[in-house]
């Protein structure tokens, strides 16, 4: 199964249909808080065997879905953060496996994996551009 070549696809940048506006996002791993699921917990990954590297959120009119890529560990025979990032830099990939979280998840998923998230998105045409906010002129 792992030689399949159908199965295997980049994880660029998030894109939509026309992608008018494109960005950044960064978060905070929520505090491990009593009685709170993981994010390993939410998306059903064995922490034992995989290490969560990226998280793909996508809300689409009235449907959010959210999904977490995993390095297997045994799989790739590595252990540390240290040996995935070299894995990257030796092979200049990392393979991940996709675990998708069930709908009735994802808001549990937002309300738990993180305690702080920010997305920037700009206009496509200026993404090239430094945008300096400046005070508002009457």
């Amino acid at each position: 199964m792992h030689g399949m070549q159908a199965e295997r696809r980049v994880l660029g940048p998030a894109e939509v249909r026309w992608n008018d506006y494109v960005g950044t996002a960064a978060a905070d791993d929520a505090d491990a808080v009593l009685d709170r699921p993981s994010l390993y917990e939410l998306a059903g990954v064995d922490r034992g065997r995989y290490t969560i590297v990226g998280v793909d959120l996508t809300i689409w009119e009235d449907t959010t879905t959210a999904s977490v890529y995993a390095v297997d560990r045994v799989t790739e025979q590595v252990e540390t953060q240290g040996d995935i990032d070299a894995l990257g830099r030796e092979g200049g990939e990392i393979p991940v496996v996709e675990f998708r979280l069930p709908s009735q998840a994802v808001e549990d998923f937002l309300d738990d994996a993180f305690k702080r998230i920010s997305v920037r998105l700009v206009a496509r045409g200026v993404r090239e551009h430094r945008l300096v906010v400046v005070p508002q002129t009457s």
